[in-house]
């Protein structure tokens, strides 16, 4: 079986579409490297010129408001003087605490900030949160901002009791770390998903090519496929070598932050006005969490190609099947369709890991149940059915791998 791996492995790594996708995704990492990760821009951002602007406009509204008979003033005039006096003091101290370089004092005060600033603006008619949400005509945008400004909150509740230096690119969430769990929310397990697929597409069908050679390994089919499932694994952790690099150029143009940072998780049992709705983990278990689910995410989609090569032996349907597999979750996905439908118990639900890992998941579909170890039961599951059908369609002579 030894002589078998080597020689399987070999094949793997000389194969020149193989060799097209690593060069591929170097590319996409030097480009996102070099050119995305700098010009990134957050919506919630240290920007003290805009509290500033923000804290003089009210300042002035309320020096004007002073002294004057209010009798027979609007009661939203009203309204908007009593918030702008309990929110402009909270301003002030934040333009303080950045002027002193006290980054604690400056996160305990935007916790503050944060929190109050969303129970007045959520739903309301005076108030409106930043501008930045609503581009590109989102009708979720006031959900995506509350679901942003609690967050920011738990973030900043966690950097005010931290007993390691603060740095504005933390709070920004620039170091190499948090970018990797901001990259693990969005598109990165679906790029790492579909570089596994191409990858493994050909893993059986390719051995139509040298027939003579495959049948001088005196091995059975079923475990010269567990042997092609084991190289295209290995395959699938190469592709963080690239990944690797792009984390290490990031931290040095920034910096690596590390992994006790906070990674806020939305908890929908949670009341808003009182909890802030989220609980909090750190970088590290958020990071192994997301791992271990790449991890299955990657046994799943080899081992469902290496099932339907053997049935079926074309690489097209190959990749149709792992393309289905990998955007299922497209077909059904709709904001809220989880609290209608039982989302949590289709495996295509998990396939946005970082999402699944923080929760972001269930605040879009409204469905309490997603979770970490719920998804990891149904991708073992998977696995677990796909095997034992391998296992079976082997036996078969119907099925042999070389005829």
């Amino acid at each position: 079986m030894w002589s078998y791996f080597k020689f399987e492995f070999k094949e793997f790594f000389l194969n020149k579409k193989n060799i097209a996708v690593y060069f591929l995704l170097v590319f996409v990492t030097l480009y996102y490297v070099f050119q995305i990760a700098p010009a990134y821009n957050p919506i919630e951002n240290v920007n003290e010129k805009e509290i500033e602007a923000r804290y003089l406009m009210r300042q002035e509204f309320l020096n004007r408001m002073e002294g004057q008979d209010l009798n027979g003033t609007h009661p939203s005039v009203l309204h908007a003087r009593d918030i702008f006096k309990a929110i402009n003091p909270i301003d002030k101290g934040r333009l303080d605490a950045l002027k002193e370089e006290d980054l604690n004092k400056y996160a305990e005060l935007s916790r503050d900030w944060y929190f109050i600033t969303n129970a007045f603006t959520y739903r309301s008619e005076l108030f409106t949160y930043n501008t930045k949400y609503f581009i590109k005509n989102n009708e979720y945008a006031e959900e995506d901002a509350f679901y942003s400004y609690l967050e920011q909150a738990a973030r900043y509740d966690a950097y005010s009791k931290a007993d390691y230096a603060l740095t504005i690119d933390a709070f920004e969430q620039r170091t190499a770390f948090q970018t990797l769990e901001r990259l693990l929310k969005g598109i990165l397990p679906i790029i790492l998903f579909v570089c596994v697929l191409l990858l493994a597409i050909d893993i059986v069908t390719k051995d139509r090519r040298h027939p003579s050679i495959i049948k001088g390994f005196p091995i059975s089919d079923w475990k010269k496929l567990l042997v092609k499932m084991f190289v295209v694994l290995i395959g699938g952790f190469a592709l963080l070598v690239p990944l690797g690099f792009g984390f290490l150029v990031i931290g040095f143009q920034t910096s690596f932050g590390h992994l006790h940072l906070p990674s806020p998780v939305y908890a929908a049992h949670l009341e808003y006005l009182k909890d802030g709705k989220f609980e909090m983990m750190t970088l590290a278990q958020f990071l192994w969490e997301s791992a271990i689910l790449i991890f299955a995410w990657f046994i799943v989609i080899i081992s469902c190609v290496v099932l339907c090569s053997v049935v079926l032996r074309q690489e097209m349907v190959n990749l149709i099947v792992g393309l289905l597999i990998i955007f299922g979750e497209n077909i059904y996905f709709s904001r809220y369709v989880g609290h209608f439908w039982d989302i949590q118990n289709y495996p295509t639900s998990y396939i946005q890991v970082g999402q699944i890992i923080s929760k972001q998941r269930n605040f879009y579909y409204m469905n309490d149940y997603l979770d970490f170890g719920l998804g990891l039961q149904l991708l073992l599951a998977v696995v677990g059915v796909v095997i034992i059908f391998i296992l079976f369609v082997t036996t078969n002579k119907r099925y042999k791998l070389i005829k």
